[in-house]
């Protein structure tokens, strides 16, 4: 197989070196297998295809069951051969991806030469679980099924999903000891969709059994209680961030281990189960921060942002570019690009399809209120326009709730001249217009990935009042109402951070270059 699709029936060549049987695939690509532990040792010769001449570059990277199990380093058009291995002792998952090196997709046809797998065949797998039952409480919801632990078997792997259909996902990375589980982190709210397999201490893994159960609603207390996350495993800021299916998933941002300010292609995901930040593809292109965020639940896009220049040393200060990070197979894909270079707007997914709004020009000389729309249902190829944001601004926080798009707060110029808005604005798709609702009790910006829905009302979490001046403070507007309260404050002063929707609370990571983040419940009362 090689070249852009898989099994296209070219031949792999490495190098003036061909290869009988191996993968091909374009950089910003992934493939993955299921091996339920029963391989030892992976092995390819990797390399740029000779089919693009001196061109391409692409980094190789084997992970098993979510950790980088083996990387090459950058690979060129110029470059023969080269034999990566890795140990699968244990492994469950394989996933095989190709990076662009930071420097964009041309001609990155990523050759796994010789691909090979060393295995063992598999017993008769274990019976499926029995008798398994779900059933949503306001502490999360609470799964049973029959012990077949005495029949032999090693545990079991529980799966959850937003929709029938999935996404599944493990809700823990770890082995299942006991026939129940309490899953508190389950989406308040919203109906969660489970699979339930058994293990045999070889690693075989069963068919599954099915259930699901609603969570109820988060309650809407003022009081909360913060308790320390997990730190994350560099410090960011100004990344950006969704929940999906009761975990949090942050990419991007400004560098740590770089001088201000440049983007990183980091990417991770928050495991609650086991309070630990799981790694996961790099970003392609080297990257972006100030880019809109949004999710259908089945997959994360964005759009726009700072992405860096050609040296990977400073930033760039927009780009056409979108993208999608499909969730189950953990791969990044290209979409229509938008009109024009934007950053610090806002992207939103609602009925279907994706808004982007706000923003600022390439130049940082614009405050922009352009609104565009590309129709993902119906397979659009291009944006169209649609009503511009009455208050034109950028690092704005968004979110969705009863069908309608919000707008909150962001600000007029940059850094030392910036000026921070209080403006709250919603549109309504079946109009194409926006209204103006009660503002902020005071105005703040850098929350683009800090507003989120929870409990009916929409949360906007720290912030920047006016340049390098960060706040503590947390409040909630009520859509039923338009009234702002305000909510226990985050125990410091963060902006830029990533915070999303969590079980009954939320959880707040990062900012400020900062590491570290905070748990976040109602407080009993």
């Amino acid at each position: 197989m090689g070249g852009k699709v898989l099994g296209d029936g070219r031949v792999l060549t490495i190098g003036g070196q061909t290869f009988a049987k191996g993968l091909g695939m374009h950089a910003g690509a992934s493939v993955g297998y299921s091996l339920a532990g029963r391989c030892s040792t992976f092995s390819a010769s990797v390399g740029v295809d000779d089919e693009v001449g001196s061109g391409g570059s692409v980094v190789f990277q084997v992970f098993g069951d979510g950790r980088l199990l083996a990387e090459s380093p950058v690979r060129r058009g110029t470059d023969g051969p080269m034999p990566l291995t890795a140990s699968l002792s244990g492994v469950n998952e394989l996933r095989l991806v190709a990076t662009d090196a930071g420097d964009g997709i041309e001609s990155d046809h990523a050759d796994w030469g010789g691909l090979s797998l060393t295995c063992t065949a598999g017993p008769t797998p274990p019976a499926v679980p029995a008798g398994f039952t779900a059933s949503g409480q306001g502490t999360g919801v609470t799964l049973n099924w029959d012990d077949m632990l005495g029949a032999g078997l090693g545990g079991y792997r529980l799966e959850r999903a937003p929709t029938p259909d999935g996404p599944f996902l493990p809700v823990t990375p770890d082995v299942i000891g006991a026939s129940d589980f309490e899953d508190t982190f389950a989406p308040a709210g919203e109906t969660s969709y489970y699979r339930v397999f058994t293990l045999d201490p070889g690693g075989d893994v069963s068919g599954f059994a099915s259930a699901s159960a609603t969570r109820p609603a988060a309650p809407t207390a003022s009081s909360l209680v913060y308790s320390p996350m997990a730190d994350q495993p560099y410090g960011v800021s100004e990344a950006q961030g969704r929940a999906v299916n009761g975990k949090l998933y942050s990419f991007g941002g400004f560098d740590s281990l770089k001088g201000c300010c440049t983007p990183t292609d980091r990417a991770y995901v928050y495991e609650p189960a086991v309070n630990l930040w799981r790694r996961l593809p790099n970003m392609p292109g080297r990257g972006v921060t100030h880019a809109g965020m949004t999710t259908d639940g089945k997959s994360i896009y964005y759009a726009g942002g700072y992405i860096a220049n050609s040296s990977w040393t400073a930033q760039v200060y927009g780009t056409k570019a979108v993208w999608r990070f499909d969730l189950a197979s953990e791969q990044y894909t290209r979409l229509p690009d938008l009109p024009v270079e934007r950053a610090a707007g806002q992207l939103e997914y609602l009925n279907g399809r994706l808004h982007y709004f706000g923003g600022t020009n390439l130049a940082r000389t614009q405050n922009v209120g352009d609104h565009y729309i590309l129709d993902l249902a119906n397979g659009a190829s291009a944006w169209i326009t649609a009503a511009p944001l009455p208050n034109p601004r950028h690092h704005m926080g968004s979110a969705v709730l009863g069908g309608k798009i919000y707008a909150i707060g962001g600000q007029h110029g940059h850094d030392e001249r910036l000026v921070t808005q209080a403006t709250v604005n919603a549109y309504d798709p079946a109009t194409d217009t926006w209204a103006t609702l009660r503002d902020l009790p005071s105005a703040r910006s850098h929350i683009s990935s800090s507003t989120f829905v929870l409990g009916g009302r929409i949360v906007v979490a720290g912030g920047e009042r006016s340049h390098l001046q960060n706040i503590s403070a947390v409040n909630a507007y009520d859509p039923a109402t338009d009234t702002w309260s305000a909510l226990t404050s985050l125990p410091g002063a963060r902006a830029s951070g990533v915070a999303a929707p969590l079980g009954n609370g939320f959880v707040y990571s990062a900012g400020n270059w900062a590491r570290s983040g905070w748990r976040v419940v109602p407080a009993t009362p």
